[in-house]
């Protein structure tokens, strides 16, 4: 069963589409087709792709010649995935910056009852 995916939304701007879009056409390639096996399997897609972060903070894991990218998302209900933020992981651990700026955007989607 395919799973729903939405990009967040900010006014008219979708930051995680952006983000994707302002990568290379291959590294775009790769974050696309991993974002189309997290649509047909979900979280069960599992590690080493996607992992749980925090409660529900999830991350979808892209690697392309040793560059890490991460898309922060959210299960909304059912089978609704939220991206909520995207970035190039630099250092070894997620910033609390990034965590909280993926729970910011969540409770902006919820409070504006979109779902």
């Amino acid at each position: 069963m395919n799973w729903n995916i939405f990009y967040f939304k900010e006014g008219t701007r979708q930051p995680v589409r952006e983000f994707v879009d302002s990568t290379s056409p291959k590294v775009k390639a790769k974050i696309l087709r991993n974002l189309q096996l997290l649509a047909e399997f979900g979280v069960e897609l599992g590690f080493p792709l996607v992992s749980n972060i925090d409660r529900n903070i999830w991350e979808l894991r892209t690697i392309y010649q040793g560059n890490q990218y991460r898309i922060l998302f959210s299960v909304i209900s059912g089978q609704i995935i939220l991206l909520t933020h995207g970035f190039q992981k630099k250092t070894q651990r997620i910033s609390k910056q990034d965590i909280d700026l993926a729970r910011k955007r969540l409770r902006q989607y919820l409070e504006k009852g979109e779902h």
